[in-house]
């Protein structure tokens, strides 16, 4: 009895009803309802976050209330609705639908509210509903004849069995299982061995924004080469190391719209072109398949607009040369379109033998050339590069800081990465 009294303290302090006859008040701050508001009761809920007052619409009858309620210190709110302060609710109008018209809003609160109704004999308890679930589907409740009688409320059904009195009050919208994930438009697996990415998914699937992303590769252990992921690479004491740039989808959702394979459809090269790891050993794209791209390399500033590095002309003993240029010829083993070899020589200015060591920051960003994948390449903004006029050109951009060897050891480092190996190996 103490904890209703104060409640009822509460509501008369704080909730000072204003009443408006035949006319729908709306309730911009309120998020969440009493699931069926019949008869007399009362509802407990914790204010939303930062909510200073909490508001409350009740609908009965054509006539609607309105009032506002204080959290306490412990930001909950309270309230009776009743015969004293005119919220108790005895109308028995319905909708087309056989659903109550009763509505008792209130907001902002947070999930976990709930509420009581007392009947003639019994007393029944539910959850207060969040409003943004009210439009899902309803699951219809399953009858158990004339002894128990149904009244449809708002998200739930209020339930009394006619002999004893006993009431209850069940919610008929369930919680849903999660859903799969979507299935990403792109490369598939053929059925038969050794499975190779040989087909696409271009329906009923999910694109992405046509986003990409740089990968690097630089010296790995035992005198191999793998993906540098710290973004460092140690400069060497003597002669110089390669570090290759190349482009790659993001793998959010993108498939190929070649034109050029059997009969007009995507040839299987094209099909898997920009995804990484979607190549086996002894197809002519293995581990070649990144996007058309040209890359420029800048040391110390923003891509493209200071100390830029031309080809032939390095900067802090950093060159860089695109697929096709003279740099590049003789080289053999690798194919050049799309990928770009940055060279890193020793150099004493930057890191001398004895002194101080200035590592050099190289940004590589890439113009992505003509690639025949929907959605096509996004550039600048919307390839999440920002506004800058000079970014606006470019598909992805990325950092390779260039370190120096500690000196007491810089005989032993010949310009390794400092993560050798690649710590997210691919499936071949």
């Amino acid at each position: 009895m103490k904890l209703m009294k104060h409640i009822t303290i509460a509501l008369v302090l704080c909730a000072i009803p204003a009443m408006a006859f035949g006319q729908t008040v709306s309730c911009e701050d309120c998020t969440h309802e009493l699931s069926y508001y019949m008869g007399e009761g009362g509802f407990v809920a914790t204010a939303g976050e930062d909510a200073k007052m909490v508001t409350y619409v009740a609908t009965c009858g054509g006539i609607t209330r309105t009032g506002e309620l204080t959290p306490n210190d412990d930001g909950v709110v309270a309230m009776l609705f009743n015969m004293d302060n005119n919220l108790a609710c005895h109308s028995a109008s319905v909708d087309d639908d056989g659903v109550t018209k009763n509505r008792l809003q209130v907001g902002p609160v947070m999930d976990g509210g709930w509420y009581w109704i007392t009947d003639d004999m019994n007393s029944a308890v539910g959850n207060l509903v969040a409003q943004d679930v009210l439009d899902n589907e309803a699951v219809k409740l399953t009858g158990a004849g004339e002894g128990v009688s149904m009244a449809m409320g708002m998200g739930a059904v209020f339930m009394k069995e006619t002999s004893s009195g006993r009431v209850g009050i069940l919610p008929n919208i369930l919680p849903e299982p999660p859903m799969d994930p979507a299935a990403v438009c792109g490369p598939r697996r053929s059925l038969s061995w050794p499975y190779p990415y040989t087909g696409q998914q271009t329906r009923s699937c999910m694109l992405g924004g046509g986003r990409t992303k740089i990968r690097l590769q630089g010296p790995g252990a035992y005198g191999g080469s793998s993906m540098i992921t710290t973004g460092m690479v140690t400069r060497p004491t003597s002669g110089s190391i390669t570090v290759l740039a190349d482009l790659w989808v993001d793998e959010s959702g993108s498939y190929s719209t070649d034109t050029t394979g059997d009969g007009g459809a995507p040839s299987a090269a094209s099909i898997r072109k920009g995804w990484a790891g979607k190549t086996a050993a002894g197809q002519p794209d293995h581990g070649q398949n990144w996007l058309t791209a040209t890359f420029v390399a800048s040391v110390g500033g923003v891509a493209g607009t200071q100390d830029v590095i031309t080809a032939g002309t390095p900067v802090a003993g950093v060159d860089v040369a695109n697929a096709g240029d003279t740099v590049r010829s003789g080289v053999t083993g690798r194919t050049a379109n799309g990928q770009a070899e940055l060279t890193i020589a020793a150099n004493s200015t930057f890191c001398p033998a004895k002194g101080t060591q200035t590592p050099a920051t190289v940004t590589i960003a890439a113009t992505p050339g003509t690639n025949a994948i929907h959605p096509s390449v996004a550039v600048g903004r919307a390839a999440g590069l920002g506004t800058q006029t000079a970014l606006q050109g470019f598909a992805a951009i990325t950092q390779l800081r260039v370190v120096c060897a500690p000196q007491s050891a810089a005989s032993n480092h010949q310009g390794r990465n400092l993560v050798p190996d690649n710590p997210f190996p691919v499936d071949e």
